[in-house]
């Protein structure tokens, strides 16, 4: 990938013009002659054009080069860890992220260190998230620092906050979400499938806290966003509510009216999965009769 190429491509995805990006350092017509050109531009003007887009300069040449490839490449083999629950390989991995981190500074690599290292504990302990989030403290603020540091949000930070949901308190996920409705709309807009996923994963949190009132708002949010072939966000969505009407006290759903919601992938062939909703239901249920903690 040519240089302007690359440069546009991360430019886009945080949704943020030429001429906003360029005020203040340089002409429009400058930036926009090397994207579509690939005119020469120095590693100065470069380098505060990437600091505006809280790009790291090596992260942009990364780009540029084959690093893309060996990044998709290498999450590839991490998930294969992660299905066959290969520990030891799961460990080594986990060092050398945390490795790659510290010579880059490049949170990619921070993020599946932090990843490999919850999947560990997952597999060898007994496992809660609130023991995991005392453990790795300063590793959750460092998330939280870099989510606030950016400003316009593209598919990586959507993926990062959306997957470390979990270690947040809910003050700061609130704070986020209004974040990117307000300050935002190009995530909102144009980035529908990661929002959305978002949603979902937030309505998962709502029922594992006991924040049960969130999740009728959320529901209707999602139906909001939905488009009329998009079932799967609109099934999950009312199973989370019926679920949260089943946790809350007094009770307002019962478990037909639960089950009812995800009998369709009993009859598209996806018995797999409505058998892994059902667990996940009888897990939830259990654990809030008991007071558990996540």
């Amino acid at each position: 990938m040519r240089s302007g190429e690359g440069f546009k491509q991360l430019r886009e995805e945080r949704g943020i013009s030429q001429r906003k990006l360029t005020e203040g350092i340089c002409a429009r017509s400058t930036l926009a002659t090397f994207e579509n050109e690939g005119s020469h531009l120095s590693v100065e003007l470069c380098s505060k054009l990437l600091d505006r887009l809280n790009i790291r300069i090596n992260t942009y040449f990364s780009m540029i080069s084959d690093d893309f490839d060996s990044k998709r490449a290498e999450f590839s083999v991490f998930k294969k860890s992660i299905i066959t629950e290969d520990i030891e390989e799961l460990q080594q991995k986990k060092q050398d992220y945390f490795t790659l981190y510290t010579s880059t500074r490049d949170f990619y690599w921070f993020n599946l260190y932090l990843h490999s290292e919850r999947i560990i504990s997952q597999l060898t302990d007994s496992f809660s998230y609130e023991t995991f989030k005392q453990a790795h403290k300063r590793d959750i603020t460092s998330v939280k620092k870099y989510l606030n540091k950016v400003e316009n949000w593209s598919h990586f930070e959507f993926s990062v906050f959306s997957n470390s949901i979990w270690y947040f308190d809910l003050d700061f996920i609130q704070l986020i979400k209004k974040r990117l409705e307000k300050n935002d709309k190009t995530a909102v807009e144009d980035k529908k499938e990661l929002y959305g996923s978002f949603l979902l994963n937030m309505s998962s949190y709502c029922l594992e806290y006991g924040h049960f009132e969130l999740i009728e708002p959320l529901k209707e949010e999602l139906f909001e966003l939905s488009s009329y072939e998009n079932i799967y966000w609109k099934t999950m969505a009312s199973f989370q509510l019926s679920l949260a009407g089943e946790l809350s006290d007094p009770p307002f759903a019962s478990k037909k009216e639960t089950l009812s919601h995800i009998r369709i992938y009993e009859q598209v062939d996806e018995e797999d999965h409505y058998e892994n909703m059902v667990k996940y239901r009888k897990r939830l249920i259990e654990k809030h009769k008991k007071g558990e903690p996540s």
